[in-house]
């Protein structure tokens, strides 16, 4: 572990180093330009019987500007979650702008199934300090896709429309006893020949951009390993999201309404249990949030402008039979929040999931 983070430490002195350098390589080297961005995050929970702090999480981000066309990104994410540090590859998308209105990529990059995993989950984004029921680790989606799309936005009188289309490895169907039925969504490699199609299409139908409303879609035919019996095993996925952001004068306040519903339905599939024995069940899962938070951000008063109230519910309806099924979990989260600058917030919230004691988290992003 000593040598991990030394070379990790290496890694980054050098890329600070080259990062100061940039103004004058550009010079040299056409619009080649190079910048790290990221946060970090440091969480304290407490619960009725324990506390603690946890879940320190350092995440560059690195952008690398390599012609007027060319574009690379990436993300390191060091965190101690399961109490020792781990790194991982996040993302490393490849980009290409062929023109104002297209963008085609390729690599490693964030879902673009849904609005949530993709765009709101980040910690200097989520006014909360962890993610809706279903959103999450265990639930229906991917935190990260690898393979090749294209996106972009094309004006529509005073509208947008906004699209964005995948082809990716997709998820993969689990098998073993514990997790039968569920899926590994974020492989680095395929298990057949099969490909998931994916893809969302968003209005923005104000001037403003205030109100944008989305719709996603996947679909893969073959999600089991090549030659068994699982291998023509097929998923399919839809979401639906909404986004609101509007200045209020007249209460001088901002106020934010997000939400998505997701489904994924799988094809019927037999399983055996440990003692040998098979079984089979529906296999369809639905989850959804519910976000709204305000912030006097026009007040007079500086403390007061900095400060935000936010709350969820979500919902997850799992597989009544699958083994890591049973029943709904719903979950409730408050939180208010203190913005010490646009991208740096104290976090401290309240978290009730059904069946589960209630908790809470202090949590502290720091944006860079």
């Amino acid at each position: 572990m000593k040598t991990v983070l030394f070379l990790i430490g290496c890694l980054f002195t050098g890329s600070l180093l080259f990062a100061q350098t940039t103004t004058t390589a550009a010079k040299t080297a056409g619009s080649n330009k190079f910048v790290i961005l990221g946060n970090a995050e440091a969480m304290y929970t407490a619960t009725k019987g324990e506390s603690g702090f946890g879940d320190v999480n350092f995440k560059p981000i690195f952008l690398w500007k390599i012609s007027d066309k060319l574009f690379v990104e990436s993300e390191i994410e060091i965190e101690t979650g399961d109490g020792e540090a781990a790194l991982g590859l996040e993302y490393a998308n490849m980009c290409y702008m062929v023109n104002p209105y297209l963008i085609l990529h390729a690599g490693r990059f964030l879902p673009k199934f849904g609005a949530y995993r993709g765009r709101m989950g980040e910690g200097f984004l989520n006014r909360f300090a962890g993610n809706p029921t279903g959103f999450g680790d265990g639930g229906i989606g991917a935190m990260n896709e690898t393979g090749v799309g294209a996106q972009g936005a094309i004006p529509w009188g005073n509208m947008k429309l906004a699209y964005d289309f995948y082809l990716s490895n997709g998820p993969q169907l689990l098998t073993d006893p514990e997790n039968a039925g569920q899926f590994e969504y974020e492989a680095y490699t395929t298990n057949n020949k099969s490909s998931a199609v994916g893809g969302r299409v968003a209005i923005l139908p104000f001037s403003n951009s205030s109100l944008e409303i989305g719709y996603s879609f996947q679909s893969k035919s073959k999600t089991g390993e090549v030659g068994s019996d699982y291998a023509n095993t097929g998923v399919r996925m839809q979401a639906f999201d909404i986004n609101y952001f509007h200045n209020i004068p007249g209460i001088k306040s901002t106020i934010r309404f997000t939400g998505e519903l997701k489904n994924q339905k799988a094809d019927k599939a037999t399983f055996l249990k440990e003692d040998e024995t098979q079984y089979s069940f529906n296999n369809a899962s639905t989850c959804y949030y519910a976000t709204a938070s305000i912030r006097p951000s026009l007040a007079d008063d500086k403390f007061l402008r900095n400060l935000e109230l936010a709350g969820r519910y979500s919902f997850f309806n799992r597989p009544n039979d699958a083994p890591w099924g049973g029943s709904n979990v719903s979950q409730v989260d408050f939180a208010l929040d203190y913005w010490l600058h646009w991208n740096t917030l104290l976090k401290l919230c309240y978290v009730k999931q059904k069946g589960s004691e209630s908790v809470f988290n202090a949590q502290f992003v720091f944006g860079f």
